[in-house]
C-alpha cells in the first residue's frame, strides 16, 4: 500500500478524493473540512465519512469561515471540501493568507467523491 506523503507550501494544494482517501488511514491523517451549510453537510455524512475519520471532520459553513480561522491550528494539515471545489478553494486561500503551511481543496468537492464512489 502506498503512503500520501503531504508537503507545506505557499499556495493551496488540490487533492483527489483517492489521495484524501489514502491519506486519511494514515497516522498523520488531516483535518477534513466542509465548508457547505449544515444541511448540505448533514446530508452527505455517510460519503463524507468514506473520506476520513468522523473524528477529523468538521463543518465550518464558508459564510462563518473567516470568524473561525484562529481556531484552527496552522501547523495542522487542513483538507477543504464544498460541493465543487470552488469555495474549499476559497476558504483554502484565505487560511494560506493566515499562514497556514499545509492546506489543500478536494479537486472537484463533493461532486467527484461521489463520482469515484461509484
Amino acid at each position: 500500500m502506498s503512503i500520501f506523503k503531504w508537503q507545506e507550501s505557499e499556495a493551496v494544494q488540490l487533492i483527489s478524493p483517492q489521495d484524501l482517501k489514502q491519506w486519511s488511514s494514515q497516522s498523520d491523517a488531516p483535518l477534513l473540512i466542509d465548508v457547505r451549510d449544515e444541511s448540505d453537510y448533514g446530508a452527505d455524512q455517510e460519503l463524507l465519512a468514506s473520506l476520513s475519520q468522523e473524528s477529523r471532520i468538521q463543518n465550518i459553513p464558508i459564510t462563518e469561515f473567516a470568524s473561525h480561522i484562529n481556531q484552527l491550528d496552522p501547523d495542522q494539515p487542513l483538507v477543504l471540501v464544498c460541493q465543487v471545489g470552488q469555495k474549499s478553494f476559497n476558504a483554502a486561500s484565505l487560511l494560506i493568507q493566515a499562514d497556514f503551511s499545509s492546506v489543500y481543496s478536494v479537486h472537484g468537492g463533493i461532486e467527484a467523491v461521489k463520482r469515484v464512489e461509484r
